[in-house]
């Protein structure tokens, strides 16, 4: 009889869309039994999510009950899960080991004592302290991890399991990305032990070597490739636009991603001098924005590029954004400003990238005899070893002087 009355109830809760799917033993709903901590914490975090996404929207209609995402079925997983559209992960879930211990017996006390609001804003605080490219690119390599780790033994720690897994990336990946993983990792776990994070950094080490011996000198593009591509503008607002974002690149030492950003509002011009403001750089943290100058005679061509092209666009209904999609009006995305970049210097004869006309800037600044320090404020780089990797040797920037060198020219 007991049993004929849980299947009745069970089938309400079919119909009602709060059970998806049940599969004997696992049933996710009101009914459901926490056998052991897992389970506890899983209920604790549906309780909780549901409950904030209730407070938060309160047009929400609950007398339908909660819909589970096409993920969530079998296993609750709260990252995956949708309430009526809005998804609800809680900012601390990306943590792991002993870090997600720690917030679980936090939640714990927390939610007794009214405070989850604190422990929200705490969960956040290692993601706001970062670059939101920076915590995206963190996210996607762990992610990438937990994947190759699926098939592991359960009985290895996540340490070993870090280690073996950078071992098996190194095959297929360079020092960069390797150094990257291991950064994502520390920020979700408690780190490394002193032996583990030793044998991490060897790794590390040796595939630098290995691209040492096989690595081609990056690509500079120079003052005269700009000036040639500024020289083969043709009338017409694409070609207008596809060079303009090679200039502003160049003598702004603008990265894709904040050239996709510019907005006419942010480019003004006095005299023989152009100011942008970058919105957000990746030394800024707190987004108060960023001022680049560069020399912009008054007159020359690459001055009369931007004001026609600037003429043209006023004339265009849409977005302030300066690079658009020519047909629709649309902001340029960080990948599609690369991409003509890369597609225009080709057109000039030049095998390089988007990141090749910051490299080459920073170069022509220190040839030119503008110091280090200016050139590390100019271009926003957050650290003195992150410049010195894109600068080459110059006898400008060991000390010799104008003088100097023309004499060893000369002699």
């Amino acid at each position: 009889m007991q049993r004929a009355v849980h299947r009745e109830e069970l089938n309400k809760l079919v119909e009602s869309g709060v059970v998806v799917e049940t599969v004997s033993p696992k049933v996710v709903s009101s009914l459901h039994v926490a056998v052991n901590d897992e389970a506890i914490r899983r209920q604790r975090r549906v309780s909780h999510a549901v409950a904030t996404t209730i407070k938060e929207h309160p047009e929400i209609d609950t007398s339908i009950g909660v819909p589970l995402s096409k993920g969530s079925r079998n296993h609750v997983q709260l990252e995956q899960m949708s309430f009526n559209g809005f998804e609800k992960p809680r900012s601390w879930d990306w943590h792991e080991g002993h870090k997600a211990a720690f917030f679980e017996s936090l939640v714990e006390e927390a939610e007794r004592a009214g405070l989850m609001h604190l422990v929200d804003s705490l969960g956040k605080a290692p993601i706001e302290a970062r670059a939101v490219s920076t915590m995206k690119a963190y996210a996607g390599e762990n992610q990438r991890r937990i994947n190759w780790s699926k098939s592991l033994p359960a009985s290895l720690s996540e340490e070993h399991r870090f280690t073996l897994y950078l071992v098996d990336r190194a095959m297929s990946a360079g020092s960069s990305s390797l150094a990257k993983a291991a950064a994502a990792f520390k920020l979700a776990n408690d780190g490394l032990s002193p032996f583990a994070s030793q044998l991490v950094s060897d790794v590390i080490k040796a595939q630098r070597r290995k691209e040492s011996e096989s690595r081609a000198q990056p690509t500079q593009v120079s003052v005269n490739t700009v000036s040639k591509i500024v020289d083969m503008v043709q009338d017409d607002e694409k070609s207008e636009r596809n060079a303009l974002v090679v200039t502003l690149s160049f003598y702004g030492l603008l990265r894709a991603e904040e050239a996709s950003m510019l907005k006419w509002s942010d480019v003004h011009q006095s005299g023989n001098m152009l100011k942008l403001k970058i919105r957000r750089a990746k030394n800024d943290q707190l987004a108060r924005g960023r001022e680049t100058f560069c020399d912009w005679p008054e007159g020359s061509k690459r001055d009369c590029l931007l004001k026609r092209f600037r003429a043209r666009a006023s004339m265009r209904r849409g977005l302030d954004f300066v690079f658009q999609n020519i047909l629709n009006g649309t902001k340029l995305t960080p990948s599609a400003i690369s991409g003509i970049a890369k597609d225009t210097l080709a057109a000039a004869g030049v095998s390089a990238t988007h990141h090749s006309l910051r490299r080459g800037r920073a170069n022509h600044l220190q040839q030119s005899g503008v110091d280090f320090q200016a050139i590390k404020e100019t271009g926003r780089w957050r650290s003195d070893a992150g410049l010195r990797c894109y600068l080459s040797d110059s006898p400008r920037a060991q000390g010799f002087t104008v003088t100097e060198l023309g004499d060893e020219v000369g002699g």
